[in-house]
């Protein structure tokens, strides 16, 4: 999924009304009128209604964060986060484990002297 960039397509036209002359610019478009109806000029318009054939959802980014919404970004997030939870648990646990088993094993020395009396 990729993001659109307002300032891609030129600035506000506080002229353009894209519902105008009986939705002509908006012909094919008809159930989408309501998001299509928020473009503020032909070009956001155009990009808009390219998403829409495409299947894909309209999206629109502030500069300089699109990247997040790339598949391989949005991808190593979702391999990131467990890999650090599971980390973040094993060192938790870890020490104490390691400690239990060295008491354990101590214990088991102690219990063979005992019994060889």
């Amino acid at each position: 999924m990729q993001c659109l960039y307002r300032s891609d397509y030129g600035p506000p036209d506080p002229s353009f009304d894209p519902a105008a002359g009986n939705g002509q610019l908006l012909r094919g478009f008809q159930s989408q009128a309501g998001a299509l109806s928020k473009a503020q000029n032909r070009g956001q318009l155009e990009a808009m209604e390219r998403k829409l054939r495409k299947g894909e959802p309209i999206l629109w980014c502030d500069q300089g964060y699109g990247w997040v919404y790339q598949p391989a970004i949005a991808g190593s997030f979702e391999i990131v986060v467990p890999f650090m939870i599971v980390l973040w648990i094993l060192l938790r646990i870890l020490p104490q484990a390691r400690g239990a088993f060295a008491r354990g094993r101590w214990r088991r020395g102690a219990a063979a002297r005992w019994a060889a009396r």
